[in-house]
């Protein structure tokens, strides 16, 4: 799904329904946000989602992370998207700082598993800006290991791709009401790969027509368990004094995996570093005569290469 199809998708599925209809209770059972987030494993993936009660976060995870009771311990996740690298230390007797060291994003997390993970999203805010306060930083270990550069006119990290134009890969649209980061599929199964994780897409989704009058009188709540798909979540619905179904809550995550075989990544791992060489060495418009002219046994001829100096 395309970025725009996923705003467009975000917005319907924000609009509400007429309170007391069938229509309402569908909408606070969610059945259009599970589906939405089977729809965006594939092309463009959100990795970061704050559109009007709809929030989605994501996080690389090390493979070796899902097992045993997994499940149950994930559940537990309380990631804040300013989620960063800190520093700790106490004091001793005499009051002088002692056990200085540095904690990592999700040192403090309920969820045990989570401390070993890794935020890709960084929500910034700084006072000396111009305009908008709050920006969005990529984690830069994806970054540079896929060779992306932040092209601020695009607002969007971007590299070039095999004919020379320039290819967005993870784009950004930050505004004050809204917030989504997406990323090409290609270039994440591409990390997963080699970082040996997973993406672990955390969501939490909160729904309700009028929270200011609400009052709640009773709730529903359910588990959902989908092992096939890899989403596992706790939905509430709340009942007002009417004992209508007025609030909704819907709050987990979602395993999504490198979707190509071993075989294959290996065979687009090594075709990419060869394609990287020709990147350094030459201009987009000569990569074609240096390869014909390296499998010739033709040393390339110096207008071919890039002056450099280093």
């Amino acid at each position: 799904m395309s970025q725009n199809k996923i705003l467009d998708k975000l917005h319907h599925m924000s609009e509400i329904p007429k309170h007391g209809t069938a229509n309402y209770v569908q909408w606070l059972e969610q059945e259009e946000f599970l589906q939405f987030l089977l729809d965006t494993k594939h092309n463009e993936i959100p990795l970061y989602v704050s559109y009007k009660g709809a929030y989605i976060y994501s996080v690389f995870l090390p493979q070796n992370c899902l097992r045993g009771n997994y499940i149950d311990d994930l559940m537990k996740w309380d990631c804040r998207p300013d989620s960063s690298w800190g520093y700790s230390y106490s004091y001793n007797k005499k009051g002088e700082p002692q056990n200085i060291s540095l904690t990592p994003p999700f040192d403090f997390s309920s969820s045990k598993l989570l401390r070993n993970a890794t935020p890709i999203t960084f929500l910034r805010s700084f006072e000396g800006r111009i305009g908008q306060k709050s920006y969005i930083e990529v984690l830069q270990l994806l970054t540079h290991l896929n060779d992306l550069h932040f092209v601020e006119e695009r607002n969007a990290y971007c590299r070039l791709n095999e004919d020379g134009d320039i290819e967005e890969v993870i784009k950004i649209q930050h505004t004050p009401g809204e917030i989504l980061v997406t990323i090409k599929q290609n270039t994440l199964d591409h990390h997963l790969f080699l970082s040996k994780s997973v993406l672990l897409r955390l969501f939490d989704r909160t729904l309700c027509n009028d929270w200011i009058r609400f009052s709640e009188k009773g709730r529903q709540e359910s588990k959902l368990h989908d092992k096939k798909n890899k989403i596992y979540a706790r939905q509430i619905i709340a009942f007002n004094k009417e004992n209508l179904p007025t609030a909704g809550l819907l709050r987990g995550f979602q395993i999504i995996n490198n979707h190509l075989p071993r075989k294959k990544m290996i065979k687009i791992l090594t075709i990419g570093s060869i394609t990287k060489l020709f990147h350094s060495l030459a201009t987009p418009k000569s990569w074609a005569t240096i390869l014909l002219s390296q499998i010739n046994h033709m040393k390339p001829r110096p207008h071919f290469l890039n002056q450099r100096s280093y």
